[in-house]
């Protein structure tokens, strides 16, 4: 039975968090929050259980009794997070592991489940944060929306994920790393059995047909006999015919207009093509600008020409943002990236992909100067300061050109075409060349 106001039926709301699990693989704790409680669990559990395959992945939480989460838990009276925030109870002994999914824990909200806003507030966010990044694990703290203190808790993690509502009215500038409008389609699921009376009919249903014709035979009879004998008339008066009005066709919809499209150029260097930087490796799609940002700002140390591509996948033009790092002319050393950023775990073992992206957005460039590094760093910052990803490679006549977005077609582009026009700037297509700093 659905929890009230759940909008959608449990397995389909874990569904929906098993499909966003793949664009959190790079984050530690993460807030999973809703105008309705339950759903926001059922979406934690989902992402959870997804997690789990590969590393410890620990649900709490922070509304109070959620049946979806307390129901998982075998004790009576168990220990959680108000006991651990007021009472001083260790956090080794509020998480319960779940029968039948290996690594995966939930933390109750404890003996008082009425979560006070100062542990919305608490400094331990923070450290609790950093301690799961440490030991490589997922903490996913379920909250409401509605609940004070929301917005400091999320800046204290790596941001939230949103089920069901547009914004967060209680943390309007918290970053969002994904969203979940709505649970997934309702799947089909076939029944497995039948009732030992439904079993015997199954094997006796011939039986019906074979009646049914023997009855037609035996009233067909009687009929030929009555008219025989002069009971039934032979003839019968027949009702004048009505006319029957036709009945207009249906209306069709009116045509869905096609999407927006914006003319691109071709590359505007085509004879760079043979020399470009093409090999790059994909880190992680979001589905979120702000998510893809944030794994840039977290990581950007360890990424050399990090780039965000928001790119068109389907018909209706909803956008996903590619985040690629690197800018080789040969494959092996897109390779050697990927090595590199998975023994760092920044990525995991499995996680990111050699791709080729040949062009980029040519957005500015840098002289050849002394002092060049503090010139192009202070370019990239200038940008950086306008919310804008832009990253610079060196070329061999000792300067640098300033690229944003990895790009495979040149029709990718255009998403980001658009949003540096409307930045003031004027973006040319081209084959990206040169080397990260």
């Amino acid at each position: 039975m659905n929890p009230p106001g759940s909008g959608g039926r449990p397995v389909a709301w874990e569904d929906a968090g098993r499909q966003i699990a793949p664009l959190l693989g790079g984050y530690s704790a993460i807030v999973v929050t809703s105008s309705d409680p339950a759903v926001a669990a059922y979406v934690a559990l989902g992402i959870a259980r997804a997690e789990a395959k590969h590393r410890r992945a620990v649900v709490a939480d922070l509304v109070g009794d959620l049946p979806p989460l307390r129901s998982l838990i075998k004790e009576e009276d168990p220990h959680g997070i108000t006991d651990s925030f007021l009472y001083g109870v260790s956090l080794n002994k509020i998480g319960y592991e779940i029968e039948g999914t290996p690594n995966l824990y939930v933390m109750p909200s404890g003996t008082d489940p009425m979560i006070d806003e100062q542990i919305f507030h608490s400094g331990r966010w923070k450290k609790l944060a950093a301690g799961f990044t440490q030991v490589g694990a997922l903490l996913i703290l379920v909250a409401s929306s509605h609940a004070a203190g929301l917005g400091d808790l999320i800046e204290q993690v790596d941001g939230a994920v949103l089920v069901k509502d547009a914004e967060v009215a209680g943390a309007p500038s918290a970053l969002v790393l994904a969203r979940v409008p709505t649970p997934t389609p309702t799947l089909k699921i076939q029944l497995q059995r039948a009732s030992a009376r439904a079993a015997v009919w199954r094997r006796k249903r011939w039986f019906l047909p074979v009646l049914g014709a023997a009855a037609l035979l035996v009233l067909a009879a009687i009929g030929l006999t009555l008219v025989l004998t002069g009971i039934i008339p032979r003839t019968q008066t027949v009702a004048p015919r009505v006319a029957v009005k036709p009945v207009p066709a249906p209306t069709p919809p009116p045509p869905r207009p096609p999407p927006e499209t914006l003319y691109i150029a071709p590359p505007a260097n085509p004879g760079d093509s043979a020399e470009a930087a093409a090999f790059a490796v994909e880190l992680q799609v979001a589905n979120t600008a702000e998510g893809a940002n944030l794994f840039i700002r977290k990581n950007g140390a360890a990424l050399p020409a990090p780039a965000v591509s928001p790119v068109p996948i389907d018909p209706e033009r909803s956008t996903w943002y590619k985040v690629t790092a690197g800018a080789y002319s040969a494959r092996y050393q897109a390779d050697s990236l990927l090595f590199v950023l998975r023994n760092a775990h920044v990525l995991r073992d499995s996680a990111g992909s050699v791709t080729r992206a040949p062009l980029a957005l040519l957005i500015d460039s840098v002289p050849t100067q002394g002092g060049i590094s503090d010139a192009v760093r202070a370019a990239v910052q200038k940008y950086d300061g306008r919310g804008l990803v832009v990253y610079a490679l060196m070329q061999d006549d000792g300067g640098a050109r300033l690229y944003a977005g990895a790009f495979t077609r040149p029709e990718e582009s255009a998403e980001l075409t658009k949003t540096l026009r409307g930045a003031g700037l004027n973006p040319v297509l081209v084959y990206r060349t040169g080397r990260a700093p």
